[in-house]
């Protein structure tokens, strides 16, 4: 009986769930500022922001000091505001995951997770109701 116990503890862990949270801030400065302050917990491990609050003509994104922001490749450049962005907390090691580029917009950014799981790639995208552009891209 007692090697049976044994077994039973020996299990193998799962890995634990991944927690993502998607939300459009519509460029709003109040709703920005509250995200910050209500994440700055382990809530979640993964945050994909469509329409953040930029501070100014260079694209400063505000970011919770617990995360490290991943913004699209094209951000800086041609005056295109940013209208995606993924914040990892720090949590999940840089060594399990990297930024994806792509290029040419603004719209889309991309991360990939690696681990005993295979890869996970996820996209944040901002669709734009006045073209495809973005679908084009992809």
């Amino acid at each position: 009986m007692q090697l049976e116990h044994q077994q039973e503890d020996q299990q193998p862990q799962q890995n634990p769930p991944l927690r993502i949270l998607q939300l459009n801030l519509n460029k709003s400065k109040t709703a920005h500022q509250e995200l910050i302050n209500k994440v700055q917990g382990k809530a979640w491990d993964i945050i994909l922001i469509q329409e953040p609050h930029v501070v100014n003509n260079f694209n400063i994104i505000s970011t919770p000091t617990n995360f490290r922001p991943v913004f699209p490749e094209n951000r800086g450049r041609n005056g295109a505001t940013v209208r995606s962005v993924i914040w990892v907390s720090n949590s999940l090691e840089t060594k399990n995951w990297r930024n994806i580029s792509i290029p040419n917009t603004n719209d889309i950014s991309a991360i990939q997770l690696r681990g005993e799981y295979g890869k996970l790639t996820i996209f944040n995208i901002y669709n734009d109701c006045l073209h495809s552009n973005t679908k084009t891209t992809l």
